[in-house]
């Protein structure tokens, strides 16, 4: 019959099919799997000039569930236009049963009603899903990149399961391997075609790396052509888990040259995005691609009179000041300074924004910068201004951090003289941050560094006498009481008043501890976890974090320790300083397999903190005194140590 009319007729069917209750699930599909010939052969048939012979196909395809999906999938894009809208169709009407029997309680939570979910919602259980290092979240993933019916989030699924099990090895490799053989099957799909790439790399590196080249170009072009079909994301992770790939086998320049082809499409990146892709490249030591970045960044925008530059990179401070480290460790000294300069010289009144710099630069080790960007604020406000005093304590706190607890102290004393005349004590640990509410830790720190650099001088008492004056600011401080139990070590009557001390401070965190686990066990359960605890997840973190830090460092329950760690991180994943008391609790139990584990992440997420370095430092030694592997990490030099003052400015 002609054309059009056998059109009107598919349509029509498709409606009526629609309207009827034919909605076969993956718990319907037939106990016996039919050959890939037989569908094959099926789906032809759905484009026959008989109407009861494309009806009779139909109805059998759709009996098969998601045994037919793969091919049915493929045949979306035949050239028959009715054989494709009726794969469309039988596509649609598969209702996949995404929570599975074999899966934990945790991961059926994420796919519990997925499929009724709209893309940004399936996109965050995926990210949440990617967060779980378990052999069933990578199923999970692997379900989801086989079978929903977004591209996109096919994609993603299929590089969140990749980038989570990366470095997989031996028993774990052979599980990775083993589900991804299984649940991805023979799809022709996209997203499955990266798992099965992902798989080859585990054991034939040099071959998968080819194979990602013509990926990365693919869905560069895509992206370029066709954005629907995939995402800016996507193409990030997919050129950043390249990227690593490459780095691994050591060939860097080749890993610089898969950079370059991120910056064809930076063209609209936001400045964020721009951050955040800057950031990564110099932690990949690709210094000159940010240099290629900028000036690409700049071509089309004039240079103002009263910047350095044009573009994003001139305007906004963070940028500039990464610009500025990517010229310092290339050895442009006086490129870097002048960025720096003229970072440091943009917004001067905005204090909030200097110290948010002064912090990121602290991160990411360029010291000598973050210390000019905290005394601008501290000299920009009188001195008990809120601004003043969190900028003058972020310093103080970075000068301890490495080590030099007298400095730390002489950077917040001008401040202890005038707050303690005008000291109003308000203690609420679920309280907002202003000048009141952070007075007494603020108080309570300062003296713990004067107690420290007095301890390390020999004159213990004047070191209690600093530590029992920090606990009448806040008697629950951790580090205080951490630091009065070491010392006590040396004074038996001493070490009696600080248990004393602890063991209130124990009892009084131990309640809130019980209830959050009670609480988030409850949301994790019934997956309603990130609405519902929402705004109380930092404070519950942060609660736990502290009754595992002071317990690690002391004395306690250390496995209570170690669960309400493990809550503050899955409240707040990839908290690098939760990670570092994760560890401490391990080493209490002299776990220390466990306690170098976590330690390694932890100095990766934080590698210029200098405690965690250090503490990551004394576990190798550790290991090695236990006869336990370890292969240690080669951590990161601070950008300072290319200023050529370095050794005379002496600061690290």
């Amino acid at each position: 019959m002609p054309w059009n009319n056998r059109l009107c007729r598919v349509i029509a069917v498709v409606c009526l099919f629609l309207g009827s209750p034919l909605a076969f699930s993956l718990a319907d599909a037939q106990s016996s799997k039919p050959d890939s010939q037989h569908i094959e052969a099926l789906i032809q048939q759905l484009g026959n000039t008989n109407f009861l012979i494309r009806e009779r196909a139909q109805t059998d395809l759709a009996r098969m569930g998601v045994t037919a999906f793969d091919q049915l999938f493929g045949a979306m894009r035949d050239d028959d236009p009715e054989v494709a809208l009726r794969a469309q169709y039988l596509i649609r009407s598969v209702e996949i049963e995404w929570p599975r029997p074999e899966f934990s309680e945790e991961v059926n939570a994420y796919l519990n009603r997925y499929g009724s979910l709209n893309l940004d919602d399936r996109r965050s259980r995926i990210g949440e899903l990617g967060r779980i290092h378990s052999i069933d979240a990578l199923s999970a993933l692997c379900r989801i990149s086989r079978y929903d019916m977004s591209e996109a989030i096919s994609k993603e699924a299929a590089l969140a399961a990749a980038i989570q099990f990366q470095g997989a090895e031996g028993e774990e490799k052979e599980k990775v391997v083993q589900i991804i053989n299984e649940r991805i099957g023979d799809s022709p799909r996209t997203g499955p075609s990266w798992l099965q790439i992902f798989r080859q790399s585990l054991d034939q590196p040099e071959e998968a790396i080819q194979k990602w080249q013509q990926q990365v170009e693919n869905e560069i072009d895509l992206f370029t052509t066709r954005p629907t079909l995939t995402s800016q994301q996507t193409v990030l992770d997919l050129v950043r888990w390249q990227v690593d790939q490459l780095r691994s086998e050591g060939k860097q320049e080749q890993a610089l040259d898969a950079m370059r082809n991120v910056i064809r499409i930076s063209t609209k990146f936001t400045e964020n995005e721009l951050f955040n892709l800057t950031t990564w490249f110099l932690d990949r030591k690709g210094p000159e691609i940010v240099t290629e970045l900028a000036a690409l960044q700049a071509d089309k925008h004039p240079v103002p009179d009263d910047k350095v530059m044009g573009g994003p990179f001139g305007d906004n401070p963070s940028l500039l000041y990464l610009l500025a480290e990517a010229e310092l460790v290339q050895d442009h000294i006086d490129l870097a300074n002048k960025y720096a300069e003229a970072a440091l010289a943009l917004y001067p009144e905005s204090d909030d924004s200097h110290e948010n710099i002064a912090r990121s630069l602290q991160d990411r080790g360029c010291y000598r910068w973050a210390r000019r960007e905290y005394q601008h604020v501290i000299e920009n406000n009188d001195i008990d201004d809120r601004f003043g005093v969190i900028a003058r304590l972020q310093y103080a706190e970075m000068e301890h951090d490495h080590g030099d607890s007298k400095l730390a102290m002489e950077i917040m004393w001008p401040w202890v003289e005038v707050a303690e005349k005008k000291k109003t004590s308000n203690r609420d640990p679920f309280g907002g941050r202003d000048v009141e509410t952070i007075t007494d830790g603020a108080l309570a720190r300062v003296y713990l560094f004067r107690a420290i650099y007095r301890e390390q001088q020999g004159k213990f008492k004047e070191a209690q006498a600093d530590l029992l004056t920090a606990l009448k600011h806040d008697e629950d401080e951790a580090d205080v009481l951490i630091a009065a139990y070491r010392l006590g070590k040396k004074d038996e009557m001493w070490q009696t008043k600080a248990k004393e001390h602890i063991d209130h401070t124990l009892a009084f965190y131990k309640p809130y501890i019980d209830r959050f686990q009670e609480q988030y066990e409850f949301f994790k359960k019934n997956r309603r976890g990130d609405d519902v605890m929402g705004a109380q997840s930092s404070q519950m973190a942060r609660y736990c974090n502290q009754y595992a830090w002071l317990v690690g460092n002391t004395y306690g329950d250390f496995d209570h320790a170690i669960a309400a760690s493990q809550l503050s991180l899955a409240l707040q994943p990839g908290n690098g300083a939760y990670l570092d008391t994760l560890a401490h609790c391990y080493e209490a139990k002299e776990d220390w397999e466990q306690a170098m584990r976590t330690q390694r992440q932890a100095v990766q997420l934080m590698p210029h903190s200098g405690m965690v370095r250090l503490k990551y430092f004394e576990l190798v030694d550790q290991c090695k005194k236990h006869k336990i592997e370890v292969h240690p990490l080669e951590l990161p030099a601070s950008p300072d140590t290319h200023f050529p003052d370095f050794v005379e400015d002496g600061k690290q």
